[in-house]
């Protein structure tokens, strides 16, 4: 058996020894997450956007949720890895309150605590909600894309990102563009002649009879 294995093609033996790999051929398929048809736990939201060079149109609004890792089933093939998908995103219903200002409500608990994998109740936990604003400058869309974590907006009650006024894309010809943004500390380290070349929107929780 030696003598043939040494005998073989060197692209031939790889051949081999991957149809011998258990599973490395099979094709996957996963579990269809769902989202809580009754979610209870809300966190009520305000979209914010200052002194924009455009109209500002309405944004989608997304939650991204993490998967509780302990539900997956155990790893079991060559790479070492899990494939089972970890995360899910949500889009939240948007209500314009005025030209620049919008209200949304996000769940907590907007997954459905189920058994996808046969190893218990798969529990979610959400990361990080984003708004992409599709904003048309000179006859060209580009998106104005921000995000906060979930447990920023719970501690510090939300963020502030700043968005160059030009709208030049971070990547050009990407699909879709996306223009450049900073951060507030980003934003604060620049020179303050920097600052008029970008303008702010902010995502923050809202109590009751808060909205804008």
């Amino acid at each position: 058996m030696l003598k043939f294995l040494r005998a073989l093609p060197h692209v031939a033996l790889i051949a081999l020894i991957t149809l011998a790999v258990p599973g490395c051929n099979k094709e996957r398929s996963y579990p269809v997450y769902r989202e809580n048809p009754a979610p209870k736990d809300a966190l009520p939201i305000v979209i914010r956007v200052h002194d924009a060079p455009v109209d500002v149109p309405i944004p989608k609004v997304t939650v991204l949720y993490e998967i509780d890792p302990l539900c997956l089933p155990p790893i079991n093939n060559y790479e070492g890895v899990h494939y089972e998908p970890k995360w899910h995103s949500v889009q939240l219903q948007v209500q314009r309150v005025s030209p620049t200002d919008f209200t949304t409500t996000a769940f907590k608990d907007g997954m459905a605590v189920a058994d996808y994998y046969g190893h218990g109740p798969c529990k979610w936990t959400p990361n990080t909600l984003q708004a992409a604003f599709p904003m048309i400058i000179d006859g060209r869309s580009i998106y104005a894309t921000v995000g906060v974590s979930f447990r920023r907006i719970e501690e510090e009650g939300g963020s502030t990102t700043y968005v160059e006024k030009a709208l030049k894309p971070l990547i050009p010809g990407q699909t879709p563009e996306r223009a450049w943004t900073l951060s507030k500390t980003m934003f604060d380290k620049r020179p303050l002649a920097d600052h008029p070349k970008y303008f702010p929107i902010e995502i923050s929780t809202r109590i009751q009879g808060d909205a804008p």
